[in-house]
């Protein structure tokens, strides 16, 4: 499984969001570092890659149903962030875009995403450091 996009604050590229593709779905529930496919921060444009296969995974886990998760403090100041955490959204990837093999044969493309809106889900994150 491959996405790529860019994220956006307003009419800037989003520098140093992290981005996380996840093996499975996980509603509503914090990251679970153990499905994690792969993580990336954004570019100075915003722009972000990611690629994961469940290569490492045991065989009785190799279904992907992937899955999307952006932490962001677009229009927060290091007070807010602080404070209430990074803001956190998660997204359902299409499955027609996994495949098998541990590279990717087709990559999702995710478009550009303006994050100063609110989200359906978002929420703010207090535990969450970036640790790329």
């Amino acid at each position: 499984m491959a996405v790529k996009g860019t994220l956006l604050c307003g009419n800037k590229g989003l520098k140093g969001g992290t981005v996380r593709l996840f093996r499975v779905y996980q509603k509503d529930a914090a990251d679970d570092l153990s499905q994690l496919l792969d993580q990336k921060l954004t570019y100075e444009s915003g722009a972000f890659q990611l690629e994961g296969s469940t290569s490492r995974f045991p065989l009785t886990q190799t279904e992907i149903e992937p899955f999307l998760t952006v932490h962001h403090n677009c229009d927060m100041d290091e007070k807010q962030t602080a404070n209430l955490g990074y803001k956190r959204w998660a997204i359902r990837l299409p499955e027609d875009y996994v495949t098998r093999g541990t590279r990717a044969r087709k990559v999702y493309d995710f478009g550009r995403v303006n994050l100063q809106f609110e989200f359906p889900g978002e929420m703010h994150d207090k535990k969450f450091a970036i640790t790329v």
